[in-house]
């Protein structure tokens, strides 16, 4: 594979980049502890899977070359941040001393499934596939191969990075076991999912 190190260090730097994944991984983590953190990490990473699979069979461009395909995905993706907003602003205030494995309501698949349809439903991660995975394949070496490595390498990065920031935020959440702190930053998690969504809204091609 051509500039193989040059791929690794780009998708470490995207993964490193905050956005609606993240946002999400952050608040479950705190409020509902780092299992449910994983089960979001699950999701996310299952969601890139599928992504690196559409763009594999070639059917990322066929997406991002329909206008009507694109700008569908673009407003589910959208309308899925802002109720997932929605519902943070306005859910019961969580206590991070009570034991969440318990008292919580929330199949825990639920969270998988945040996570996954957080990265799924956005089309813009589709063009970036279908746009930055060929540049470093090599028609002459075994396609196949590079495809499966290429492939592989953005769901491993993502992983050990979001496993590392779920430890993280696991750690320092007996911190800020406070209720004026829990209920501020449940609020701005939840401004920053609808805004968020708003912008995929409002965003061109």
């Amino acid at each position: 594979m051509e500039h193989y190190y040059l791929f690794v260090i780009t998708t470490l730097l995207i993964a490193l980049t905050p956005g609606a994944d993240t946002v999400l991984v952050t608040k479950n983590t705190l409020f509902r502890g780092k299992g449910v953190g994983f089960k979001t990490v699950g999701g996310v990473c299952a969601g890139i899977t599928i992504h690196i699979a559409i763009a594999v069979l070639g059917l990322s461009a066929i997406i991002a070359n329909s206008v009507l395909l694109f700008t569908i995905i673009k407003y589910i993706g959208a309308a899925f941040l802002i109720l997932m907003g929605i519902v943070t602003l306005f859910s019961k205030k969580p206590n991070l001393s009570s034991d969440t494995t318990t008292s919580e309501k929330t199949p825990i698949r639920s969270y998988f499934f945040q996570g996954m349809f957080s990265n799924v439903l956005n089309p813009k991660a589709i063009i970036f596939f279908m746009s930055f995975l060929p540049q470093f394949i090599v028609p002459e070496e075994h396609t196949l191969f590079q495809m499966i490595i290429i492939g592989i390498t953005p769901v491993l990065i993502t992983f050990i990075w979001l496993f590392f920031y779920v430890n993280l935020i696991n750690y320092i959440r007996s911190w800020f076991n406070k209720p004026s702190f829990l209920s501020a930053f449940q609020r701005l998690t939840g401004l920053m999912l609808i805004t968020l969504g708003m912008k995929l809204a409002f965003e061109k091609r």
